[in-house]
């Protein structure tokens, strides 16, 4: 059994890309953190932050989606842990710094996913995005039925959350720095994940698991691992998410999120590392501009993303891409003409072999 492997320039692209370790990734968050504020004020940063929030969820996703090829309907079930581990926490020890309870509520949710998929994982297709689904609809119950949970009043007062030291969000962009720097320093750490060996493992998994298992590869425990980890960021997404709204409550459990998270992916591109940020960005910022405009936003919404997803179906990422190739085409059909292949009478088929006779001569 052959496995199609990769020519060397683009090997060597893709160690280039490993070696300065995401540097173009890095400077397109600071130049956000720098102009953002600058072109945006007041309730738009807000929404700003919102997106930047949302870009975190999706890559987080994207390491199931895109990474590894698992489909999953629940993936708001993470979100969800890590908001109620964040608002639990700061109600019982109110002076542990917020980095300090995003990182505990990712862990917890790394670990509660771990467990899940190590039974989900049985099953495959359909069946295992069921799973994912009923794991989301027994948390949103279980906020409910738990009586620390509060039910629909969930926990508010989440804004005086300390940072360093004594030092809280007391504005948007105070918010806004701390929320782009959190999230800048999980996609790094992504990023650095998809250019390991791991990663190309989630990757080989996704394209060909037989083969991928053929190989050596160990594939339950590769899906697992991306379960895991999928699961820890987007509950770091979902800590930030209630530090953003100042409340916690059983909306953030919705499976409409969980459905929202997944056409970003689609609109970027789910095969590309940043395909996620920029479907998220367009996803949150597009809802924002049609809500002043029309009481039927989320119509317009979903017939804009139904339009982008049946056009591109790799993305918007994928668009530079496609537009090169229909220039190239357009330059080769204008192009000047060569002499004409040469002819002998009596077969008109014969310039193919004259042809091929000149390249073998070559």
């Amino acid at each position: 059994m052959s496995m199609t492997t990769s020519s060397p320039s683009v090997r060597s692209s893709s160690s280039r890309l490993a070696r300065i370790g995401g540097l173009p990734l890095i400077a397109c968050y600071v130049a956000a953190a720098i102009l953002i504020p600058y072109i945006a004020g007041g309730s738009y940063l807000f929404t700003w932050t919102a997106a930047a929030i949302w870009v975190l969820f999706a890559l987080g996703t994207n390491v199931l989606f895109g990474w590894t090829g698992l489909l999953s309907f629940g993936q708001t079930a993470f979100l969800g842990i890590g908001a109620y581990s964040l608002a639990i926490m700061h109600e019982q020890f109110p002076d542990v710094p917020g980095p300090v309870l995003l990182i505990v509520g990712g862990v917890i949710a790394a670990l509660v996913g771990a467990v899940f998929a190590a039974g989900a994982l049985r099953s495959s297709g359909a069946e295992f995005a069921v799973l994912t689904l009923a794991l989301a609809q027994v948390l949103w119950l279980l906020t409910y039925r738990v009586p620390g949970l509060n039910g629909d009043d969930g926990f508010a007062g989440l804004y005086d959350i300390k940072i360093f030291g004594s030092k809280t969000l007391d504005t948007d962009l105070d918010l806004w720095y701390y929320v782009i720097v959190v999230v800048l320093i999980c996609s790094w750490l992504l990023w650095m994940l998809y250019n390991s060996s791991l990663g190309a493992a989630m990757r080989a998994v996704r394209d060909d698991p037989w083969r991928a298992a053929a190989l050596g590869l160990k594939v339950r425990g590769v899906q697992i691992a991306a379960f895991s980890i999928g699961a820890g960021f987007s509950a770091v997404a979902g800590g930030l998410m209630a530090q953003h709204q100042g409340v916690v409550s059983p909306s953030l459990l919705s499976l409409t999120i969980s459905g929202e998270v997944l056409v970003a992916c689609l609109v970027g591109g789910q095969r590309v590392f940043a395909g996620p940020a920029l479907g998220a960005v367009v996803l949150i910022m597009s809802q924002e501009l049609l809500t002043g405009v029309t009481a039927e936003s989320e119509l317009f919404v979903g017939v804009l993303l139904l339009v982008i997803v049946l056009v591109l179906p790799a993305g918007l990422t994928s668009l530079p891409g496609r537009l090169r190739s229909a220039w190239s085409r357009r330059g080769r059909a204008g192009g000047p003409r060569g002499p004409a292949p040469e002819r002998i009478d009596g077969d008109a088929d014969t310039s193919v072999v004259v042809e091929r006779e000149q390249e073998e001569v070559r």
